[in-house]
């Protein structure tokens, strides 16, 4: 009956040093394709564009396979729509799109910040029916309408 105990505890502390190893393998590729990709021009040029849009208060930017879209507060309108086809990209995959939206999750920070913006993944179907995963980070409301009361004063309403 020991020597079963003895056993079971040796198979779980064997299977907890394997899943240990492979996360760290796992970290480290991970790793190396966002510094690639963090290199590549197609990032610099969003980057650019990215920072270029920094002085306008950022409703929503959504990261998909076809590219990424930034759209305003006030007024709400798009700001920037980068094709990923047309700035020299056409590969269409699942993980380039999260590699996008982490690499934007981590040099613009407010993104991150608690309570102002909310990361939401969801999926989209293609016309020949194919799912394909998408990213959003999208401004909270309180953090919205605090921005809003910052920007217009309060303003004279006839009724």
């Amino acid at each position: 009956m020991d020597s079963l105990a003895v056993f079971g505890c040796m198979g779980c502390v064997l299977s907890a040093a394997i899943m240990l190893l492979y996360g760290g393998v796992a970290a480290r590729e991970e790793a190396e394709r966002l510094r690639l990709l963090r290199q590549s021009p197609l990032y610099a040029e969003l980057y650019r564009k990215l920072v270029a849009l920094s002085r306008f208060d950022i409703d929503q930017v959504r990261i998909e396979a076809t590219g990424v879209t930034v759209t305003s507060v006030c007024p709400a309108h798009t700001l920037l729509t980068f094709s990923f086809k047309q700035n020299g990209n056409s590969k269409r995959n699942d993980t380039m799109t999260r590699l996008f939206a982490e690499l934007i999750a981590q040099d613009f920070p407010l993104f991150t910040r608690q309570g102002a913006y909310k990361l939401t993944r969801y999926r989209t179907l293609r016309q020949n029916g194919r799912p394909e995963e998408a990213y959003a980070f999208t401004m909270r409301r309180g953090y919205k309408d605090f921005l809003l009361a910052e920007r217009c004063p309060a303003q004279l309403r006839i009724f």
